[in-house]
């Protein structure tokens, strides 16, 4: 299990903020979204040097997904997909349906691609995906009810396709969100042998002055270290 950062939780910040961040968190990888200051959106015409400018910019810290919730710029991000050898997290207010057409169209100009599940419709929309042979990214939500069960559901029925989560709520948030669920849910990624991404992400944009101090203070985190910060020691071991 790879716990990775999304750009959602720093929209302001070019990459290499973000890559400083990472380090200073001790997370391992970046979700893009579209949108955000990164510098990798549709609008950069130069695809070939912005991808170059990207792996200059993360040569330790690889990009894992891009996140897209409008349709209009597919050929560029196809190619985008292509070049970085990362999934297009297909995203937004629209049906599953329309969004699996979309796929469609992405992976017929070789694009790779995964289907978002959120909400109360996260099953049938994986059902639904799942059928047309498409992956899938679950954004898990602790102000939903249950969220260890929702994840148990999805990894028993489509474990072999679920290889991207954006938990949201974590890091600065996550004594906020203490009985949630966010301990269970990564007890349970971990007793599954989950090889995949866990994206850390801000629940609300209300929250954004404190991502922002946590992203950017310095030192470490991790198992033993004397530097762990509490917040994310406490999403990794369970919050009861």
């Amino acid at each position: 299990m790879r716990l990775s950062l999304c750009s959602s939780a720093a929209p302001d910040a070019t990459l290499s903020g973000l890559v400083e961040a990472c380090a200073r968190r001790g997370l391992a990888a970046l979700e893009l979204r579209e949108g955000d200051a990164h510098g990798l959106n549709p609008e950069y015409e130069d695809l070939a040097a912005a991808v170059a400018g990207a792996r200059a910019e993360t040569p330790s810290l690889p990009i894992v997904a891009y996140r897209t919730s409008e349709p209009g710029h597919d050929l560029w991000l196809a190619r985008l997909s292509e070049a970085l050898g990362v999934p297009l997290l297909l995203d937004g207010s629209t049906t599953v349906r329309a969004r699996l057409e979309r796929a469609a169209g992405i992976a017929e100009i070789g694009g790779c691609v995964a289907i978002v599940v959120r909400g109360e419709d996260y099953l049938s929309d994986a059902r639904e995906a799942a059928g047309a042979d498409v992956d899938l990214a679950w954004d898990a939500d602790p102000t939903q009810a249950r969220m260890g069960d929702r994840l148990a559901r999805l990894l028993d029925g489509f474990g072999e396709r679920l290889g991207h989560i954006r938990l949201l709520g974590g890091g600065p948030e996550a004594a906020l969100h203490e009985g949630a669920g966010i301990g269970e849910v990564m007890g349970r990624l971990a007793l599954s042998g989950y090889a995949g991404t866990v994206a850390l992400a801000p629940s609300s944009a209300r929250y954004r002055v404190a991502w922002q101090t946590w992203l950017g203070r310095r030192g470490g985190w991790g198992c033993g270290s004397r530097t762990a910060d509490p917040s994310l020691v406490q999403l990794l071991t369970g919050d009861g």
